[in-house]
């Protein structure tokens, strides 16, 4: 039977260097064989499958606030993202809030396919990704994200 799980983990804020948005959205949405701070769990190398399309990331797992669709890439024992924020109004507030820490974290949607339990300790050895969610309070510590807003000016035409 499969099951829908969430993982909170933090974000930052980075600059686009395109001006072009209201930011980029980068950081680590999951580390790897790291045990969760608020409970026995831990994700084995490679254990998320991303879909093909991304994963939709939206404010506080609410499915009335979608934000973006990111497309999730490995880089060493983290699944991370990069991308920039869209030029929408859910897009800047986001922005705004990572940059104001009312967000601190992202918590990660997913779907068990193949776990075991060792010693107490949830091990998820195959998992469907199945989306995010910009979060006030992050699960795994190690993890870290952030916001880079654009710079200059924006000049309407």
């Amino acid at each position: 039977m499969m099951d829908e799980n969430q993982l909170l983990i933090p974000v930052e804020f980075r600059a686009d260097e395109s001006r072009t948005t209201p930011g980029r959205l980068v950081g680590v949405l999951l580390p790897y064989g790291v045990k969760a701070g608020d409970r026995a769990e831990l994700f084995e190398q490679g254990a998320l499958r991303i879909p093909d399309g991304g994963i939709l990331v939206r404010e506080m797992h609410d499915r009335s606030r979608p934000i973006m669709r990111v497309s999730p890439f490995l880089e060493g024992n983290e699944l991370r993202v990069d991308q920039p924020f869209p030029d929408t109004q859910a897009g800047r507030d986001a922005a705004v809030n990572l940059r104001e820490r009312v967000y601190t974290g992202l918590s990660v949607e997913f779907k068990a396919l193949r776990e075991t339990r060792r010693a107490g300790l949830r091990v998820v050895q195959d998992a469907i990704l199945t989306g995010a969610g910009l979060v006030d309070v992050p699960s795994y510590t190690g993890a870290t994200a952030e916001v880079r807003r654009a710079r200059g000016r924006r000049i309407w035409l």
